[in-house]
């Protein structure tokens, strides 16, 4: 992946992350652990961590 791409994906992501904050703040308190939204919400933060990750690497490699 280049940077552009990551960078790209990112910003999606993050606006993901935006809408899912949203919609769980309008939630009433519930066991939403268990939800295919919340799981959902666990692999976006996991593949932001991942991508940051490789701009990190890319940043080093680049200094």
């Amino acid at each position: 992946m280049t940077r552009h791409e990551i960078e790209k994906e990112l910003k999606e992501l993050n606006n993901r992350l935006d809408k899912a904050e949203i919609y769980f703040k309008n939630l009433d308190h519930c066991d939403v652990d268990n939800t295919k939204e919340y799981k959902t919400l666990k692999k976006i933060i996991k593949r932001m961590a991942y991508l940051q990750g490789l701009l990190n690497e890319m940043e080093v490699q680049n200094a």
